[in-house]
């Protein structure tokens, strides 16, 4: 068990996800994403992360199933996209 360490909770360390922006995507057979669209120029991916899968709220009528990955763009800064597997919709999603 952990101790109370007679601090109180810093709420600034909670981060808020901005909301997420559709984003066009080519994945492999896998569903991995191999090359996307920024800023109207397609670009290949350079590393693909391990994915992480989401799944909430299944009893609901509007359940959230996804597999996020991290990825990197041959011209860009590492961003994280997810797949929507409902929709078929990919999204930039970050923090």
């Amino acid at each position: 068990m952990v101790r109370h360490t007679g601090r109180t909770s810093d709420p600034r360390r909670i981060r808020r996800l901005k909301s997420p922006h559709t984003i066009e995507v080519e994945a492999d057979r896998d569903g991995a994403p191999v090359r996307l669209r920024l800023y109207g120029l397609w670009q290949d991916v350079k590393l693909v992360r391990r994915p992480w899968r989401i799944g909430q709220h299944w009893w609901r009528s509007d359940p959230v199933s996804r597999v996020y990955y991290r990825v990197a763009p041959e011209d860009g800064a590492p961003l994280t996209l997810y797949h929507d597997l409902i929709s078929g919709e990919w999204a930039r999603q970050e923090y």
